[in-house]
């Protein structure tokens, strides 16, 4: 930055910026990053109002959009530049000019009267000398949702669990439902109108390729496409900014409405003339969800079967008359999304995996195969929204129908890689030495498994357990226990098939191992676990109290930070019998921790459990089958994939919950072969305890003569 900003303006390079003279930036993120970064650093010792601001800043950037857009000759002079001796209050009173005159005039039916520029002089040139040389539109296909992402998105997570959807999953959830041209689109959480802006450039391309050098039909084509989108958001200022926004960008009057989406009953008259129940083709959305943000008005709950009590009778969840207290949002987007499809219509929806496995959620997948059938699942990495939130999604795909077949195929789809980390730093495809992979262009290689992922999808095949498939097509009656989770078919269904006919091993569930006695448990269908004590308590002793990362490589780490008192010990002794031989698996927590094993030694049963944690005892049998066995088996890889496969997340939190009971062991079929793993890994433990003895007993006097 120079040294004043007025001293800027007089340097300027030219008395004018034409529109031949914009160039293209190649990461216009990075340039808005850029700006943010300036404007904190100017404003973190104010009192500005953070959302005020960035709705100024998005008012600019639209300043700057309808500059490009009705200057659009190569000649054309930009108003959105600094002229030479131009000073910053000038360019202030020229700046709020055009957009009285351009934006505010113009979609006077859009914009408040109080809407303007209320930056100050310094803020504003700071910006305008950022974004003069650059083109937005060249720059961007969507524009706002770059600038949305660096200055509203932590706004919107603040203020009701709305998240920014990455542009890729947008371009790849509008090009696997591929819409229909004259058709109605609508997205009842539209934010910036990402999906409404990605579904008018696909439509617009099939014009153009229908209708080739028929310029009328075109237009009027085109027309037509703009004013059968439709979008709906509760908050009035991402409302305005949606229709005013897609309004600017296609020339055309789209139908943006501010309304709560889940409340019909309360919609506006005007609303209701063009939101209507079996009313639209397709229905794109990233509903806000969270368990912090429930709907509890009886009123909106009563209108909706998900928000009522389901009970499971007879093979089946059936609904019962009595309301819930309350429902997350994600939960009845779901169902009112539904409601507006016409019948044969389409939906895709971004949702939190947990709904795609989790038991208590499994009466949604019976009202959705009673109302149509599921295209598709696509579960998405965990970076897919980092940097603002790391829950974990998935995408389901639906479709609306009267008659419901009983027998069809469901696309599945693992993406790993969504092209960029948990930071939000673009990752690129790699060599073997690290390098960065270049294209024929000469251009890095974005490594992101949904770039061209409805072409993989349309040549997949069905699930086939001798190969190694990210992509495959499942049968809806090879769904088990309503799971719709990719993962757990392809690292519980297909490991296990391998052994099935392999007559050198038996395999067994952990529920088999209880049903017939070998492993202990008060209550058939759950493993103990353990306990919270309590933060209060914590410091008050030294008995150890384990939690998950205390657990590594078959060792309890005594060295807890969280001790507690012989007293706090004792409530808990008689409950938890930790006994030499239990062995204790992580349930809960960081997916790198879940699934990992310790054995109890002598050396470890004065301690208290975390209740993310399983205890397993053995108990005598006639099947040799012992501890040292069963720590065996638990680690193998071919067990571990299927605690992975079954590791659910709920909110940002990974839990394998009761699957634990559905994951089998190989036990190898011949006793001597038990008895021979056994006493090897007995040899193991017992080596290792006696390590530890060894380094629990060094003192200053261990090595005096």
């Amino acid at each position: 930055m120079p040294k004043t900003l007025d001293a800027f303006t007089k340097e300027g390079k030219g008395s004018v910026i034409r529109k031949r003279d914009l160039i293209k930036s190649p990461n216009l993120k990075r340039e808005f990053l850029e700006i943010n970064q300036h404007l904190y650093g100017k404003l973190k010792h104010t009192e500005t109002d953070t959302r005020a601001r960035s709705k100024e800043i998005i008012n600019l950037i639209l300043c700057k959009l309808v500059d490009e857009k009705i200057n659009s000759l190569p000649d054309s002079v930009m108003t959105f530049s600094i002229r030479k001796e131009e000073k910053s209050n000038e360019l202030l009173v020229r700046l709020k000019q055009f957009f009285d005159d351009n934006i505010k005039e113009k979609y006077k039916s859009i914009v408040d009267e109080n809407d303007n520029i209320n930056l100050n002089k310094e803020l504003v040139v700071l910006i305008v000398e950022k974004l003069q040389y650059i083109s937005l539109l060249d720059s961007s296909k969507d524009v706002l949702a770059d600038a949305f992402e660096i200055f509203v998105s932590r706004l919107l997570k603040e203020a009701g669990g709305q998240f920014f959807t990455p542009a890729s999953v947008v371009k790849f959830m509008v090009k696997y439902l591929d819409p229909e041209l004259d058709t109605k689109i609508l997205d009842p959480a539209c934010g910036h109108g990402g999906f409404l802006l990605e579904c008018k450039d696909l439509l617009l391309s099939k014009i153009k390729q229908k209708y080739t050098s028929q310029k009328k039909i075109i237009e009027t084509k085109y027309a037509k496409t703009i004013s059968n989108l439709y979008g709906i958001d509760k908050d009035s200022y991402l409302a305005k900014i949606c229709k005013l926004y897609i309004d600017i960008i296609s020339q055309g009057n789209s139908n943006i409405f501010c309304e709560d989406s889940l409340d019909p009953n309360n919609y506006s008259n005007l609303t209701l003339n063009f939101i209507k129940n079996d009313y639209f083709d397709y229905v794109l959305t990233n509903p806000p969800f969270g368990a912090k943000i429930p709907i509890d008005n009886k009123e909106i709950l009563v209108k909706f079967d998900l928000a009522h009590k389901w009970d499971y009778r007879e093979d089946k969840w059936i609904k019962q008359n009595k309301l819930i207290k309350k429902q997350p949002p994600q939960i009845l987007f779901i169902e009112r999304c539904v409601q507006l499809l016409n019948y044969g219509g389409k939906l895709g929806i971004v949702l939190p995996e947990g709904l795609f496995g989790n038991p208590s959620n499994r009466y949604i997948w019976e009202y959705l195969r009673n109302v149509g059938k599921i295209l598709g699942i696509i579960s998405l990495d965990q970076n897919a929204f980092q940097p603002y939130t790391c829950n974990k999604t998935s995408i389901l795909f639906f479709q609306k129908l009267k008659n419901i077949p009983d027998n069809y195929q469901i696309d599945f789809a693992i993406v790993e890689n969504v092209g960029h980390d948990k930071d939000g730093k673009v990752q690129y495809k790699l060599n073997k030495d690290g390098t960065i992979k270049y294209n024929k262009h000469n251009e890095p290689i974005i490594n992101n498994d949904l770039i061209n992922l409805h072409l993989k999808i349309d040549e997949s095949t069905e699930f086939n357990y001798l190969e190694e498939q990210d992509v495959f097509k499942l049968n809806i009656k090879q769904i088990k226990n309503s799971i719709f989770i990719p993962s757990y078919y392809t690292g519980v269904e297909k490991p296990l098939k391998s052994l099935l006919k392999n007559q050198n091993f038996i395999l067994l569930s952990i529920a088999d191992l209880i049903e017939r006695g070998i492993i202990y448990t008060k209550n058939k269908e759950y493993l103990p676990r353990g306990d919270e004590i309590g933060s209060q308590v914590y410091g008050l002793g030294d008995v150890p109290f384990i939690r998950t990362s205390e657990i590594n490589n078959w060792e309890i780490n005594l060295n807890s930070h969280k001790k507690t008192s012989e007293e706090i010990y004792n409530q808990f002794k008689e409950k938890q019998n930790l006994e030499v031989g239990d062995i204790l698996l992580v349930k809960d927590g960081g997916p790198n921790l879940i699934g990992k094993t310790a054995y109890i030694t002598e050396l470890d049963t004065q301690i208290v459990i975390q209740s993310h944690i399983y205890q397993i005892k053995t108990l005598k049998n006639k099947d040799y089958i012992d501890p040292y066995l069963i720590l065996y088996l638990l680690n193998l890889k071919i067990v571990q994939k299927q605690i992975r496969a079954i590791t659910f997340v709920q909110g940002t939190i990974s839990t394998i919950g009761n699957r634990i009971m559905d994951v089998k062991l190989p036990f190898p079929s011949e006793l001597d072969k038990r008895k021979e793993i056994s006493k090897h890994i007995k040899e193991i433990i017992d080596d290792k305890t006696e390590n530890r003895k060894k380094i629990l007993n060094l003192s200053i006097n261990s090595f005096d003569d």
